[in-house]
């Protein structure tokens, strides 16, 4: 796993963490059992303390502006939880749980966006690849390629046939067509590659040039 793959794993936990406190907190306040409010306002203020520390770590993906307003809200939630603890009213405990809510899908914003901008990245490069490999005459460079090309739509392919992904219907199906096109087109040309049907190779090309574009402006009006 490459070190954006991590970041972005480790941005997703927090959001997920921050989702189920958000529900913890939410039924903690109408809860009567002292117990149980003070051991989710616990749990709660020890998830914004190592949040607060991962701010600091090289491992998280937000920009500093957006860095510095969650230590404000860390030390905001610290406040109201040490001071008021269990006496705190329902909507002491609503305001919290908003809090956790917001920030999740903030983070889950940033993972969309990152990963949109890293397979945008990957298209234009595989694009690239093929196109000087075909200048190059070149059949191994070609195979070589095809090869990361096919397995990067594979990918992408996965990640449209995900329930999870929020992508519009449309996108999805229309995704799940071209990595199945990718895949034909490139087992076609894989049969005669010493003899490159160049129709084919810019049918490729120009898949990947049109998502990556697609990709940037989704990104864009995220």
């Amino acid at each position: 796993m490459n070190t954006t793959d991590e970041q972005i794993k480790y941005t997703e936990e927090e959001a997920k963490l921050l989702l189920g406190y958000a529900q913890a907190l939410s039924k903690a306040s109408t809860s009567d059992n002292e117990q149980m409010k003070l051991l989710t306002l616990d749990e709660n203020l020890k998830l914004w303390v190592e949040i607060e520390t991962s701010l600091k770590s090289a491992k998280n993906l937000l920009p500093q502006e957006i860095k510095d307003n969650l230590l404000k809200l860390s030390k905001f939630v610290e406040r109201m939880t040490l001071s008021k603890g269990v006496s705190m009213s329902k909507a002491d405990f609503d305001c919290l749980a908003n809090i956790n809510m917001q920030i999740s899908e903030g983070l889950l914003a940033v993972v969309r966006n990152n990963l949109a901008k890293e397979e945008a990245f990957s298209l234009l490069k595989c694009a690239l690849d093929l196109s000087n490999a075909r200048e190059n005459n070149n059949s191994k460079e070609l195979v070589s390629a095809l090869d990361n090309n096919l397995q990067l739509w594979v990918y992408i392919k996965t990640l449209a046939k995900d329930k999870n992904a929020e992508l519009p219907e449309e996108t999805r199906s229309n995704l799940i067509k071209l990595a199945d096109y990718v895949s034909s087109k490139t087992l076609e040309l894989g049969r005669n590659i010493d003899n490159v049907n160049d129709t084919l190779i810019d049918s490729i090309i120009n898949t990947n040039l049109q998502i990556s574009e697609g990709l940037i402006t989704f990104q864009k009006s995220a």
